[in-house]
C-alpha cells in the first residue's frame, strides 16, 4: 500500500518521495544542493529563480536539475 503522507516525484530519471506541499528549494535542499548553483526545468519547462522559490511539487511531477559550473 502506498504511503499517503507522501507524494511521489521524478528528478533526473530517479523516484523520490516527498512531504505534500514541499517547494522546489525544499528538495534541492535535500539533495545538498543550493538553489542559485543549478536549473531547474519542472514539468519540460524551465524556471527562474523567482519561479522556483514558489513552485510546490505535485504528485507526479518530473523535474530535470542541472547543476550551473562557472569556468574560463
Amino acid at each position: 500500500m502506498p504511503d499517503t503522507a507522501t507524494i511521489s516525484i521524478i528528478a533526473n530519471g530517479k523516484s523520490y518521495q516527498v512531504q505534500p506541499g514541499s517547494t522546489i528549494p525544499d528538495f534541492l535542499s535535500r539533495l545538498q544542493l543550493a538553489p542559485y548553483r543549478v536549473v531547474v526545468e519542472h514539468n519540460h519547462q524551465a524556471l527562474t529563480p523567482a519561479e522556483m522559490k514558489k513552485q510546490a511539487l505535485q504528485d507526479g511531477d518530473n523535474l530535470e536539475i542541472v547543476k550551473v559550473v562557472a569556468g574560463g
